[in-house]
């Protein structure tokens, strides 16, 4: 009965915290539009600021200070891709802001493609480009835009793509920073502009109900209530598809204007004071009842942070990475006499067999629900085999032993394990359950074998068949933390 309530109570969770990430998300961006800032905005500081990390031509892209520096390589026109999370909308922002400086006299142009592979479109001489210029406005709409094969194209609308097409002499470089999309109208109150979306809608009945959006700049759309995680963002994605700019909030709320803060000093110095308290633990080991909490809290608080704290986006930070490298050593030397338990060979064959039984369901689930299998790289695949295995070793041989030494039932210890596994995945609540699941069965095969490897290799089966043949479709995908809303 426990186990049925946290399996429930894992999926809450994993709705609750990704309404909270949208309504700050929204109220992020609704602060942005009220004080006249740029709601899409692109720093250029590293190559990999940049689509594929390059420039699409003859030219070498490196990194200069706080802005890129291009240089042609043979005066041949080149451009640079910029990224777009879901598309942008140049009709209600039609104001392209860039910060450049080039070194010789040049021509830049605009690209833009809207969505559903329709024909890309294309500006040539959107503007001249000079050493004396330090910055560029360009209204899009006063622009004459062509497709590639000569037709006309519409006006600016839904895009999917924006590239700057830059042409420069041979060996002249253009150094650029910044590139933003502002807007030139005022926006209506959001009272008039909020659209709460029906649940268990039909295709027309939710077409009829977001039909009066259909012209609004930044709509509100409050979600349906008790909707899963993975549900709220489909309809997330869904709903910019048509408006880029939605705001898209949990069901009953409300955005304030509420602008990011950064806690990044603050978190710095919980980091140091996290690493301080470890290495104390470390040289002066707490004896008695109050020893295995200590490690229990010391090897999970730095991972836990990164993860269900979702501090771990698109990009590693070297606070997160610190973080949680630091919880991970600890648990290294707190168990540094037990380690040969981490490559334990198991004593019969059955040992191997019994972690293999969720692989059934998971082809069993591939062939209900799955699609096409992706091929997956070798080098990714050895190194999940790995992160598997050390996974496993954390769950069963760290923790389990002092959950154990603190629990009052064995049974207990196994619900604790299994539901930090399941937390590990925050906020992808569909994965955090089947891994709550999964985990109970290979803390229970643990207890009878004493092996990790086989548990490591079951579980890492298990998460490349999914990854391969569920993840984008039944299975929103596999990622965690802040990855998991991009």
């Amino acid at each position: 009965m426990a186990a049925v309530v946290i399996y429930v109570a894992l999926g809450w969770l994993a709705a609750r915290i990704t309404g909270a990430h949208l309504l700050d998300q929204a109220q992020s961006q609704l602060a942005r539009v009220e004080n006249h800032e740029p709601l899409w905005e692109w720093r250029l500081r590293k190559p990999r600021d940049l689509i594929a990390s390059r420039a699409f031509g003859n030219a070498k892209v490196v990194s200069d200070d706080d802005a890129l520096r291009i240089a042609s390589v043979d005066g041949t026109p080149f451009e640079l891709g910029l990224p777009i999370a879901w598309s942008l909308d140049l009709a209600h922002w039609p104001v392209l802001q860039l910060e450049l400086q080039s070194s010789a006299p040049g021509t830049l142009g605009l690209v833009w493609q809207g969505p559903d592979n329709s024909p890309a479109c294309l500006a040539l001489a959107a503007s001249p480009l000079t050493p004396d210029t330090r910055a560029l406005r360009i209204d899009l709409r006063d622009l004459v835009w062509h497709a590639a094969d000569d037709g006309r194209c519409p006006a600016p609308g839904i895009a999917q793509l924006l590239r700057l097409r830059v042409q420069i002499p041979r060996d002249a470089t253009l150094r650029v920073s910044s590139a933003s999309l502002a807007t030139t109208q005022a926006l209506p109150p959001l009272q008039d502009t909020s659209i709460d979306l029906p649940a268990h809608a039909t295709g027309g009945e939710l077409e009829r109900a977001v039909t009066p959006a259909q012209n609004w700049a930044m709509p509100l759309f409050r979600l349906p209530d008790g909707i899963r995680a993975e549900t709220m963002l489909k309809w997330r994605d869904q709903l910019r598809q048509r408006w880029p700019a939605a705001l898209i909030v949990p069901f009953g709320a409300t955005p304030q204007p509420v602008p990011d803060h950064s806690y990044r000093a603050l978190a710095w110095l919980a980091c140091v004071l996290y690493l301080v308290a470890l290495t104390w633990l470390v040289l002066k080991p707490v004896k008695g009842r109050l020893r295995p909490w200590l490690d229990i809290v010391g090897c999970l608080l730095g991972p836990l942070w990164l993860v269900a704290g979702l501090h771990w986006g698109l990009y590693p930070t070297p606070l997160g990475v610190t973080a949680f490298a630091g919880g991970l050593l600890f648990a290294l030397v707190v168990e540094r006499h037990h380690l040969p338990r981490l490559w334990r060979w198991p004593e019969t064959r059955h040992a191997w067999l019994w972690p293999l039984a969720p692989v059934p369901v998971a082809l069993l689930l591939i062939v209900l629900f799955g699609h096409t299998p992706h091929a997956l790289l070798l080098g990714h695949v050895v190194t999940y085999f790995g992160w598997a295995w050390l996974q496993q070793w954390l769950m069963l041989v760290v923790l389990l032993r002092r959950f154990e030494q603190v629990m009052p039932r064995p049974g207990w210890a196994m619900l604790a394990v299994a539901t930090l596994f399941g937390l590990f995945h925050t906020p992808n609540g569909l994965v955090m359950q089947v891994c709550f699941a999964a985990e109970l069965w290979w803390v229970w095969c643990f207890r009878r074998s004493h092996s990790v490897l086989p548990i490591g290799v079951a579980h890492a089966v298990c998460a490349l068949l999914v990854e391969a043949s569920l993840s984008g479709g039944w299975m929103r995908s596999l990622e965690v933390s802040g990855r998991f809303f991009l």
